[in-house]
């Protein structure tokens, strides 16, 4: 008998409590799973009262026995989310693997569960083109969608290409009220005796204190209102009698004046503005009952129709909830990753009600990831700085080889006749066009989709384009930097006063001219010059702590911005600099930094228009971790830089160049290419060889051998 099972026994017989034994493994959704599709699946089990875990696994069975994991040992995880996708050696193919869990309690640690097999079978993803996946969001013409795209929203699609993969659009978080999705609740409500009449108000999300929220009514399109309203806040101590309303007595006599709802309801909080009489609320995705019913009748009807969801307005935390606090989830359980781990726990309950799924979302973006894929529906445009550019490839490519399809949307410039919110740059369409492809090949894999349009996605599948159908062949290494300048810096005085944080002529504890917010602290051990930085430790995923300084700059003029950023551990959408609120500015974008990297210098340039007051502002932004900043500067004139990122395939080069503050002419560098090649224009026409190029900032390429 296996030292584990010889511990538990003797536990046992010595009296001791202990943890149960986790109960229901799952191994990607199923018992026994020897057709696992994922290269990094999700191990689920269910264990009440979970503190922690330790899952571990094996190539044979005995080794489990004896609490070893030779491919895959996580430790003591301190989560009471019952769910880890692997991260250890990559999985054998074919191969039979074995897999347990211990998890603790408030008693201690619990015994193993016994041993459970799967094997591994990665899924193959259908595609029209060896070297290249399409997917389309929305659109109207079947025919066009069936010839070009391999993975659409459009369930008729199948009907045409019975190969493509379909995914309907659906909404998880969310609640339009009135809605067939909430008098379907409403009779699942009925049905299983959780009200007499409505939908119970627990499973809505509430704000706990009055929150002012300004929201488009109608469709979110450009032309529409935006309406202010205070939403009030619901706190039961106001109810003193405890009816489950506050009358005019308890009113006049609040002992929470920040709390103005008479009653749980008024304080739901809205995401949507519809109309009257229709408005759309965030759902309490943590009340087990609205879980069942999201997993077992709302989204069965779609996946009748199609292969699969994408489910929209997935953040991992609280969608609208604005910093504010919240009825079902306080801004310290907020930070603590409740809401997240939430909407882990309906996803993860939809996947055991449809192991056969495919299960995508909206910037969906957590480890354990729980579902199949990502829609990055704003992933690129041509005008983000390089560092912004550069932190969407890597999420990309490290997503790829964790086996998750990606769906990598490319915003086209602003043309009227497809969207109201592209980017305004001064490029035709063709030069944009081949931007965003190349960026697609920088980080494209396995699992990754390309696309284009932009919100409303008006003839999205219009806008294919020639290029795309041109065979590459495979890749042959992964995106590196192909040609590199150190950058020519203006040379003129820096505008911030102190970008290194030193001067504190007050003694307010804080440096001058700086609006610093919480948890920013002055760390004199790291730093990159000077006597001390600006750090920040973030312990929340929700920190977006805006430190900032007001500056007046000259209209229509170009200005350089550069900052020393150090990260440890961050995750998100980074620690962030950046330049905000110059009515009319060109360029900018913000300076990104994530993962853990020692002191690199960020710099993007930028234009004002008519509006010359605005703000420098550092943050870290939805993650945990720290980050440093020293050393900020804000310089008139555009810094000369020049990197080209570079991706080999068997047929041909991929070549990007992010935009580094003009768009003209004048910014084009000549790049020595490695052999005679033929640049390939949009329409998907070669080129006569060439052994060089130019390049201009904002340009991207994509060369035929």
């Amino acid at each position: 008998m296996g030292r584990l099972i010889v511990l538990c026994l003797c536990l046992h017989t010595c009296g001791l409590a202990v943890a149960a034994t986790p109960t229901g493994m799952l191994c990607e959704w199923r018992a026994d799973n020897m057709a696992v599709p994922d290269l990094c699946p999700e191990f689920t089990w269910q264990a009440p009262g979970q503190a922690a875990y330790r899952v571990i696994v094996a190539t044979a069975e005995q080794l489990v026995r004896d609490g070893h994991g030779d491919q895959w040992d996580t430790g003591r995880v301190a989560t009471p989310l019952p769910i880890a996708e692997y991260a250890g050696t990559p999985l054998p193919t074919g191969k039979t693997c074995w897999w347990a869990v211990q998890t603790w309690d408030d008693r201690g640690a619990g015994p193993f569960c016994a041993p459970q097999r799967f094997s591994l079978k990665p899924r193959a993803l259908p595609h029209k083109r060896p070297h290249l996946r399409a997917f389309l969001n929305f659109g109207d013409d079947v025919a066009v969608i069936a010839q070009h795209y391999d993975l659409t929203f459009h369930a008729k699609a199948r009907q045409t290409d019975p190969n493509i993969i379909t995914v309907t659009y659906c909404l998880v978080a969310t609640l339009v009220v009135p809605s067939q999705k909430a008098k379907d609740l409403e009779q699942f409500c009925l049905e299983k005796g959780l009200s007499q009449a409505g939908i119970p108000e627990r499973m809505f999300a509430h704000y706990a204190k009055d929150t002012p929220v300004k929201l488009h009514v109608g469709a979110e399109r450009a032309d529409r209102p935006i309406e202010e309203r205070v939403v009030p806040g619901w706190d039961a101590i106001n109810d003193r009698n405890g009816d489950g309303r506050v009358d005019d007595a308890e009113f006049a006599q609040r002992a929470n004046a920040e709390a103005g709802a008479r009653e749980l309801r008024q304080a739901r909080i809205p995401i949507y503005y519809w109309g009257p009489p229709a408005d759309d609320y965030v759902m309490n995705v943590a009340d087990p009952d609205y879980q069942e019913f999201i997993a077992t009748r709302y989204v069965s009807a779609f996946l009748e129709k199609a292969n699969g969801l994408f489910i929209d307005t997935t953040p991992a935390t609280v969608p609208a909830g604005r910093g504010s606090p919240l009825v079902e989830f306080s801004l310290e359980a907020q930070g603590d990753g409740a809401w997240l781990r939430a909407m882990q726990m309906i996803l993860a309950r939809i996947k055991i009600a449809h192991p056969d799924a495919i299960v995508t979302a909206n910037g969906w973006s957590a480890t354990p990831f729980v579902i199949d894929g990502v829609e990055w529906e704003n992933w690129l445009h041509i005008g983000l700085s390089e560092s912004q550019l550069l932190q969407r490839l890597e999420t990309v490519t490290k997503l790829d080889a964790r086996g998750k399809i990606q769906m990598c949307q490319v915003n086209g410039i602003y043309d009227p006749e497809y969207g109201e919110f592209g980017v305004k740059a001064p490029v035709n369409m063709d030069r944009d066009r081949l931007f965003g492809l190349a960026a697609y090949y920088l980080a494209a894999g396995e699992y990754t989709y390309f696309g284009r349009g932009q919100h409303p996605y008006r003839k999205s599948e219009n806008q294919w384009f020639g290029a795309a159908d041109v065979d590459l062949g495979r890749p042959t290494e992964a995106m590196r930097v192909f040609h590199h300048e150190e950058p020519r810096e203006p040379g003129a005085a820096n505008l911030i006063a102190d970008g290194g944080f030193e001067q504190d002529a007050d003694g307010d504890g804080n440096p001058d001219g700086w609006e610093i917010a919480e948890p920013v602290a002055l760390d004199a051990q790291v730093k990159h010059g000077g006597r001390q930085s600006a750090r920040i430790d973030s312990d929340s995923d929700i920190i977006n702590n805006f430190s900032k300084l007001w500056l007046d700059l000259k209209p229509n003029t170009a200005y350089t911005l550069s900052a020393w950023i150090k990260t440890e551990g961050i995750g998100g959408q980074g620690a962030q600099v950046y330049p905000y609120g110059f009515e009319g500015m060109v360029g900018g974008g913000f300076l990104v930094a994530t993962g853990t990297t020692d002191w690199r210098r960020y710099s993007v340039t930028f234009t004002t228009g008519a509006g010359t007051h605005g703000r420098i502002s550092f943050r870290v932004y939805g993650t945990k971790g720290a980050a440093w900043f020293d050393d900020l500067a804000l310089v008139e004139g555009m810094e000369s830089s020049v990197t080209v990122y570079g991706r080999s395939f068997e047929q041909g080069l991929v070549l990007l160049r992010p935009f580094a503050g003009g768009w003209g002419d004048d910014t084009a560098k000549e790049l020595p290419l490695p052999a005679p090649l033929r640049p390939l224009s949009a329409d998907g026409a070669p080129g006569e060889p060439v052994t060089k190029l130019l390049l201009r900032s904002g340009e991207g390429a994509v060369l035929l051998r």
